[in-house]
């Protein structure tokens, strides 16, 4: 026979394990949300700025 606290330790465990799987299935199957990569307001001449379009 186990202890309880060995015992609860392996439940915890695999609740967290089930718990990511699913999460990860889940973001897998809906995907990122969209949103802005430069939000407005954001600095054209910031460092990681889109480069400006070419006509």
């Amino acid at each position: 026979m186990v202890s309880a606290t060995q015992q609860s330790s392996r439940i915890r465990r695999r609740k967290a394990r089930t718990a990511g799987t699913k999460t990860k299935r889940y973001n897998r199957a809906h995907g990122t949300p969209a949103f802005p990569v430069h939000p407005e307001g954001y600095s054209a001449t910031a460092a990681d700025a889109k480069p400006a379009e070419k006509k």
